[in-house]
């Protein structure tokens, strides 16, 4: 008897699809109202299933599960607190929150509205079984999102939330209604209106007691579009576990395509404790949490000074203007007097006389800040933008940051102060006003491996029939072969025995990158390393990016090298 019941229930789950809208609720709400002294219209709305996300590789990353909601119609309800007090006992819900939700159920009197979802079976068995002590009280399943990898791949697919009253009002016109799950962040969000599909709904005539006499009209729900992404989840899921308890995050590209690879920031948090409304303990603990902030993305939402690689762009100022030629050499003997100030480099003795190759190789900050000067203020920031820093990437995900890209004349108007000399030296070597992501500085990287092409990074592979529009590359202003000795630059970083990022050397593959090193006012400084690799023909290239991580020579760079390696044995070098 009991497994009748509950096939009874998953029957009409699977009869329709699932559960979902049905517009007749509002259109034909009066003739339903004439209705109900005697035999009643019921609409039990079917939402489709939500769009499935699949990897490179075609392995299954976010799926749908079935799950038991317990939901009343409030125009038919019964004996109101004899329900109330059998439900509460049921579903071990305090009759207070019960209550609130009923009551809630009034603004659409006729419409089923949910009081509990992820109801365990047997308790979902028990209320069908005492169904004529629940006059109004339906027991339904329903599709649930399934986040099979977690907080992994947290960032990347994002989670579902109830669709907020401004969500309600703006888009109404799309058939959204009262409890309708929508994209909150990530690609759920990005992609909602191709993972949503189309919903339908079952129109039944019932009784004064809610016994269904018959079926009036179906109206089959439309499953939503699978994604298939650029993400390697081996890839992914190293990103996630070499990061380990440190916050920061790990990014890789194909320096071609822009296809994303891997996106890790860390820390993450369960995307599925925000499928079920009796999670909510679970979720105010993510939302509270002010010390390690588990929503942000690292990768992409948030902007910190680059330090050294930016020196990067530094290099390119120069050369490309002529200010600087690949065998000008400069002096650095540990300190550069700005005014009454010493600017240190992190090399006490100094690194002696230098050509720009070798300043990349050493990062050498005395080096740096002569170019600094020699560019000038407003150059450094033509060319920052040049390569992408102060804009968005165009990255298919919500919530980038454009950075911040200082000048002369935003300091004098917004901030009504004067320019200092001092300023221009500390932009030089990636410090001061200076703010990006690590996307942008990926993509940077990516401009100097493929001969100076910037990217509009995707996560989206494909969509089945639907023509994706993933941005189109710009070419930057900048010379070839001043782009060929920064390239030479970057591989002596790595390769050479006093190179800053040898850390980063990976047997076998020709690594080019650059590391860095972050001041930061509050603490640790932050550790960068950002390259390609192979040097020759480069299939991939990636940014570390460590929180309070110190020195990016050392840590940012071991963390790179685990990572170019993974990838080789994944097949992607």
């Amino acid at each position: 008897m009991r497994l009748r019941i509950l096939g009874g229930v998953i029957f009409l789950f699977y009869f329709v699809t699932v559960l979902g809208l049905f517009n007749a609720q509002v259109t034909n709400y009066k003739i339903y109202r004439g209705l109900s002294e005697k035999n009643r219209i019921r609409i039990l709305p079917l939402v489709s299933p939500r769009g499935k996300i699949y990897d490179r590789s075609k392995k299954l990353l976010v799926s749908n599960r079935i799950a038991f909601t317990v939901g009343v119609v409030y125009q038919e309800l019964g004996d109101k607190e004899k329900i109330l007090r059998i439900l509460s006992d049921k579903l071990g819900i305090p009759e207070k929150k019960l209550s609130g939700k009923i009551e809630e159920a009034g603004i659409n009197p006729f419409v089923p509205y949910s009081v509990a979802d992820e109801v365990d079976k047997e308790k979902a068995i028990q209320l069908e079984e005492m169904k004529y002590k629940l006059q109004g009280v339906i027991v339904t399943a329903r599709p649930m999102r399934d986040y099979l990898y977690g907080e992994k791949l947290s960032h990347v697919t994002g989670y579902l939330g109830k669709i907020s009253k401004e969500e309600l009002g703006k888009f109404r016109t799309y058939g959204y209604m009262l409890q309708d799950l929508v994209g909150k962040d990530g690609l759920e969000r990005e992609y909602n209106e191709y993972l949503r599909g189309k919903s339908g709904g079952l129109q039944v005539e019932v009784d004064s007691k809610g016994r269904q006499l018959r079926v009036l009209a179906l109206k089959e729900p439309a499953e939503g579009k699978d994604l298939y992404l650029e993400i390697d989840l081996e890839l992914q899921d190293f990103c996630n576990d070499v990061l380990g308890e440190k916050s920061g995050a790990i990014i890789v590209m194909d320096p071609f395509t822009g296809g994303v690879l891997a996106l890790a920031s860390r820390p993450g948090y369960d995307p599925n404790a925000f499928v079920s409304s009796e999670s909510a303990g679970e979720v105010n603990k993510i939302l509270q949490d002010r010390a390690l902030y588990p929503l942000l993305d690292r990768a992409i939402a948030c902007a910190y000074p680059p330090g050294s690689v930016f020196k990067v762009v530094v290099a390119a100022s120069v050369l490309d203007t002529g200010k600087l030629n690949e065998t000008k050499t400069l002096f650095c003997g540990g300190s550069y007097r700005v005014g009454n100030r010493a600017f240190k480099c992190w090399k006490k003795p100094g690194h002696g006389t230098q050509s720009i190759r070798e300043a990349i190789k050493n990062s050498c900050n005395v080096f740096f800040y002569q170019l600094g000067f020699i560019a000038g203020t407003d150059l450094l920031a033509e060319y920052a933008r040049r390569f992408g820093f102060g804009e968005k990437t165009g990255i298919d995900l919500p919530g980038e940051s454009a950075g911040f890209v200082p000048t002369i004349a935003w300091k004098k108007e917004t901030l009504k102060e004067s320019w200092f000399k001092g300023e221009t030296a500390n932009y030089a070597i990636g410090q001061g006003y200076l703010l990006v992501t690590p996307i942008q500085v990926l993509r940077m990287m990516a401009a100097v491996a493929n001969g100076g092409e910037l990217l509009v990074p995707h996560v989206v592979d494909r969509i089945e029939n639907v023509e994706l529009s993933q941005g189109k590359p710009q070419k930057i202003d900048i010379n070839g072969e001043s782009l060929e000795i920064i390239r030479e630059g970057l591989r002596m970083v790595v390769n050479d025995p006093h190179g800053t990022g040898i850390y980063g050397r990976v047997k076998g593959v020709v690594v080019a990158g650059k590391t860095g090193t972050a001041e930061n006012s509050l603490g640790k400084a932050h550790g960068w390393f950002s390259g390609f690799a192979p040097f020759e023909g480069p299939k991939l290239c990636l940014v570390v990016f460590v929180e309070h991580g110190g020195k990016g020579g050392v840590g940012a760079s071991m963390i790179a090298r685990k990572v170019i390696e993974k990838a080789r044995g994944l097949g992607l070098l």
